[in-house]
């Protein structure tokens, strides 16, 4: 099945946004809206969101991927954690009234877009699933659990770094390197404006953990996590979890599915890699 790419502008609080809505020449009821980490654009490293867009189009799937204000060709500046469901907000209408019939849609984020699916999800009852790849959390009690294995024990710590070089020494690693610092958001520090600090220091409040879990328990749609083994962040991910009872009980949740895919880096960089993510989502499309 063929599609085609046709460019979208929308406002968001008076700022104008840009996206591009892939149509494929049969409509269907429900669409994927593409959210990705910030200051990322709607082309994605390596081109992900683009290649992935066009296949799960021609596969007879309405995408639209978008930028957010601050990023690629959109107004204005970056936005905190807690003002990105504006964005995702408008996109959603953009997506809706630029295609007639479209009635649901899934969000599709990657790392800090997947925090920002998940944080929006519960708020548009048009959003009926939402998949989350290597998605981003943060937890206090770890960055204090780590400050004080830093002071109690050089070994350990040294132990630790080796385990991190090891973890990122295949393709990607210094993409891999940067999300074990901060991924996206470290990203939006190094642009240096106050508004990048921001939106930076709002993905590590020290409740994002707790308020990631109220908005999964709110949230009464599908959920899908792909969860890369080569990154680091996913294994953050992984470990925060795991440690939480209220985490733990919300991912064993029949209407969660959990897909891991070893040695898989945090942009899916290998062919092989995004196309088992892409199988992956359209399996789980066509079965929602």
């Amino acid at each position: 099945m063929t599609s085609n790419e046709i460019p979208v502008g929308f406002l968001c609080q008076r700022k104008r946004l840009y996206g591009i809505l892939h149509r494929p020449m049969e409509a269907r009821r429900r669409g994927v809206l593409i959210v990705q980490g910030r200051p990322a654009n709607r082309v994605g490293k390596h081109r992900l969101f683009v290649l992935l867009a066009r296949a799960w189009a021609a596969a007879g799937h309405p995408v639209m991927r978008f930028d957010f204000r601050g990023t690629g060709d959109s107004e204005g500046e970056l936005m905190t954690i807690e003002e990105t469901s504006d964005d995702v907000a408008s996109a959603v209408d953009a997506f809706t009234s630029n295609l007639p019939g479209l009635q649901e849609i899934v969000l599709w984020g990657l790392c800090g877009g997947a925090a920002d699916a998940l944080l929006y999800a519960p708020k548009d009852p048009r959003v009926v699933a939402a998949a989350l790849i290597n998605p981003w959390i943060y937890d206090a009690r770890l960055r204090t659990l780590v400050k004080w294995r830093r002071q109690g024990s050089v070994y350990l710590q040294g132990v630790l770094n080796k385990y991190r070089l090891d973890a990122v020494r295949d393709e990607g690693t210094a993409e891999n390197v940067h999300t074990a610092l901060g991924g996206e958001a470290s990203a939006m520090a190094n642009s240096g404006t106050p508004a990048a600090m921001r939106a930076y220091a709002s993905y590590r409040a020290p409740d994002i953990s707790k308020r990631l879990a109220r908005s999964m328990e709110e949230f009464k749609g599908q959920v899908m996590l792909i969860l890369g083994g080569g990154d680091v962040g996913a294994q953050t991910f992984n470990y925060t979890t795991s440690i939480s009872l209220r985490w733990r009980r919300l991912l064993s949740a029949e209407r969660v599915r959990i897909h891991n895919l070893p040695g898989a880096n945090h942009s899916l960089r290998r062919p092989e890699w995004r196309e088992q993510a892409s199988a992956l989502t359209l399996g789980w499309l066509n079965q929602l």
